[in-house]
């Protein structure tokens, strides 16, 4: 104990009986001991409080764990859902679009490689809209 060895206790209890004296030896010693007591007391307090303070950080660190993995997941799961939304929007809107396209462009191309037949006396109304048409004609059959 703190490297004294059994003739240093003696010496120190020697002294301390000499300082105190015989009468208030005792009252001295039961001081000494409550006071140890509480020392010892205030040590396994502070102990168990190291021991609560590490227990809630490790609690604190698995929550914030969680919750980082629920996030992720989450965050995920919004990604996954909006990659989906995109796919059928592709599939729905997109994909049909874009064969109409393709087949109005193949019109034109074609009506443009193969001119309707018309006798050489007759006008052709190619891109007059349905009022225009009708005033077209109207004037064809005047001349």
């Amino acid at each position: 104990m703190f490297g004294i060895g059994f003739e240093h206790l003696v010496l120190i209890l020697i002294v301390v009986l000499l300082l105190v004296g015989p009468d208030k030896l005792p009252d001295v010693a039961r001081a000494l001991g409550r006071g140890y007591a509480e020392f010892k007391r205030t040590m396994d307090e502070l102990r168990e409080t190291m021991d609560q303070d590490q227990t809630v950080r490790g609690l604190k660190e698995e929550f914030r764990s969680a919750q980082r993995e629920v996030n992720l997941r989450k965050h995920l799961t919004q990604n996954i859902i909006m990659d989906e939304g995109t796919a059928i929007k592709t599939m729905v809107y997109e994909e049909p679009k874009k064969a109409f396209e393709a087949s109005s462009v193949e019109q034109s191309h074609q009506a443009a490689i193969d001119p309707p037949e018309t006798s050489p006396g007759e006008e052709t109304v190619s891109s007059a809209s349905p009022e225009t048409s009708g005033t077209g004609q109207a004037e064809a059959e005047k001349t």
